[in-house]
């Protein structure tokens, strides 16, 4: 069987992503605390499972964590769930941007083993696959950090930073936005890669630069 997956805009995505937040989330409060809305409120076992990333890289794949095709459980490699927060917290946040996104594809197969997964994976076609990917990352990236709170926590990021460093944001561009992005990472509990990415996608450096 040949997954077909349907093409969504970036703000196809984020409507599905602030619906989520509106329902799961609605007091707003940052850092959004998906751990518990998995746990809780969705009723979804997060499981920690040892060498699990290590396993995927022998079956040549990559992979975090994979959540089950009846959306009953998120496998998370061990490490990442003991030892990195942020990677742990964007982690669970995409897979749970596949169960809102993609839920069409999970519902043709049956799986919650690694193994199980990679097979049906490698049924994708690559192109297919990595949009697949994408949404969901997408999807997470607005999650954790959602549009209507960045803009605001951006212009106070980089205000403690000019502060910090002794130096305006239109001088020394990318030197502040590198201290600021480290506050904004602070604020969204998320990595710096993520909030540099969320900044780019919604081009929050460009319009404080004109």
């Amino acid at each position: 069987m040949e997954l077909q997956p349907i093409f969504k805009t970036k703000e196809q995505i984020n409507s599905e992503a602030e619906s989520f937040l509106k329902k799961y989330h609605p007091s707003k409060a940052i850092p959004i605390p998906i751990e518990q809305i998995i746990d809780i409120q969705l009723q979804i076992d997060i499981i920690s499972i040892p060498g699990l990333k290590d396993a995927s890289e022998t079956l040549d794949h990559d992979i975090d964590a994979f959540i089950s095709s009846d959306f009953r459980s998120i496998s998370v490699d061990k490490y990442i769930y003991d030892k990195v927060a942020t990677r742990y917290r964007f982690t669970l946040a995409h897979e749970i941007g596949h169960m809102i996104l993609h839920e069409y594809l999970y519902a043709q197969f049956k799986f919650n083993k690694m193994d199980e997964f990679i097979t049906t994976i490698n049924e994708m076609p690559l192109k297919e696959r990595g949009m697949v990917e994408w949404q969901a990352d997408e999807f997470a990236g607005l999650i954790l950090v959602p549009r209507e709170f960045l803009e605001e926590k951006f212009k106070k990021a980089l205000t403690r930073a000019e502060e910090v460093l002794n130096t305006s944001f239109k001088d020394s561009p990318d030197f502040v936005i590198d201290v600021a992005i480290a506050y904004l990472a602070q604020d969204f509990a998320v990595s710096a890669d993520v909030a540099r990415i969320r900044l780019e996608r919604d081009g929050l450096k460009e319009k404080q630069l004109q």
